[in-house]
């Protein structure tokens, strides 16, 4: 026999340590939950934004004024600069429903020849249908979206459809795509602009190695007064700030779920040790030490509520996928079915109530005296 044997005293009280269980189990999840419809938030970010400028970094004339020949031939000479292609323009947008809000998802126009290097750079797949022909009033668009608003190959979108669509006019589903960059492609140059002309308007330029800033840092304190600059650094750092209050809505969360949990399990021990005190009265009568007597009440408080815990992830992470698998996935949207920083922030929570919600039977402990104790006053 083992006295201080935490399995066997849980196996043994299974009904008196159930409430405290459960309790963890429904903490972790609440937290666990929010931080996976969170980083599906931030997934989606990555989709529709700075995945994208992971690879290319725009840079345009916002007024008739050219971008300064030698401006070009800086960006052009770099030796981090894959190639320059021209962007004819930015065409609009469509609006991407996630879990956790509205995205909006730009709608690129490029000459047809630029196309499939643009997709191939981006891991962009198509997965049905063919590249938009120039003139021709077609668009790719990316799954989810094709999912979400129930679009296939041959259907068409725009404003002249539906006022739904910030995209003006009236375009045909050639292909939809998949990856890592959720992207509206069209070739629109009825104008017959210049390829050349256009390069001195603006321009995207792929990026070989995204952690050399040297360039960005060069173009953006030499920027001139008509020349705009959208790159990884600057569309992140907008992405970061928007997820700031939602960072500290969750540590909020967080510290009102731990300081209640304390409370309440705090009481739930204190019960459960008044109604073991004469097992621990016989412990200190046959010399166990109060110490050793201190690390068994932790050592089955925290097996418990790290219980708990998994048990809080695992359910979490099964009620992610069915409702991916039922729900999300044919509209088109997901949520991710693990969060490594969620887990570990949900972590925070067994261990400190584990030591906070002891802190009243230790009390008790303290003052126990064997004697009294088995002799019958308690």
């Amino acid at each position: 026999m083992n006295p201080l044997s935490t399995f066997k005293y849980i196996k043994n009280n299974i009904f008196k340590v159930l409430p405290i269980l459960i309790a963890m189990m429904v903490s972790v999840l609440l937290i666990y939950i929010f931080s996976l419809v969170t980083k599906s938030a931030i997934d989606i970010t990555k989709l529709t934004g700075t995945n994208f400028f992971s690879k290319y970094t725009i840079v345009y004339s916002n007024s008739e004024k050219l971008i300064p020949k030698d401006y070009l031939e800086r960006i052009t000479n770099d030796k981090n600069v894959g190639y320059v292609m021209p962007l004819i323009s930015e065409y609009g947008y469509l609006n991407y429903s996630g879990v956790f809000g509205n995205m909006s998802m730009d709608v690129l126009n490029f000459y047809q020849r630029d196309i499939a290097k643009i997709v191939s750079t981006l891991n962009m797949k198509l997965v049905e249908g063919r590249l938009p022909i120039e003139n021709k009033n077609e668009i790719i668009i990316p799954k989810r979206y094709a999912l979400q608003n129930k679009l296939k190959i041959g259907d068409y979108i725009g404003s002249e459809v539906s006022p739904s669509y910030d995209i003006n006019g009236k375009f045909k589903v050639t292909g939809i795509t998949d990856g890592p960059v959720m992207l509206g492609v069209i070739s629109d140059n009825k104008g017959n602009v210049p390829r050349e002309k256009v390069l001195k308007q603006s321009i995207l330029y792929s990026v070989k190695d995204i952690k050399d800033k040297s360039l960005i840092n060069y173009i953006s304190k030499n920027t001139p007064k008509n020349v705009l600059i959208m790159d990884y650094y600057s569309i992140s750092k907008q992405i970061d700030s928007v997820f700031e209050s939602v960072n500290g809505l969750s540590h909020m969360l967080n510290m009102i779920i731990i300081i209640v949990l304390c409370i309440s399990l705090g009481n739930l021990n204190y019960i459960n040790f008044i109604n073991r005190k004469y097992e621990f009265g016989v412990l200190l009568a046959i010399g166990y030490k109060k110490s050793t007597l201190y690390f068994k009440l932790w050592k089955e408080n925290c097996t418990v509520c790290l219980l708990g815990y998994i048990a809080g992830i695992l359910l979490s992470t099964l009620i992610a996928f069915v409702l991916n698998l039922t729900v999300l996935y044919v509209n088109g949207k997901f949520i991710p079915l693990w969060n490594t920083s969620g887990a570990q922030s949900a972590l925070i929570i067994p261990i400190l109530v584990s030591f906070f919600s002891l802190i009243a039977p230790i009390k008790e402990l303290r003052k126990t005296d064997p004697i009294d104790v088995i002799g019958g006053v308690i």
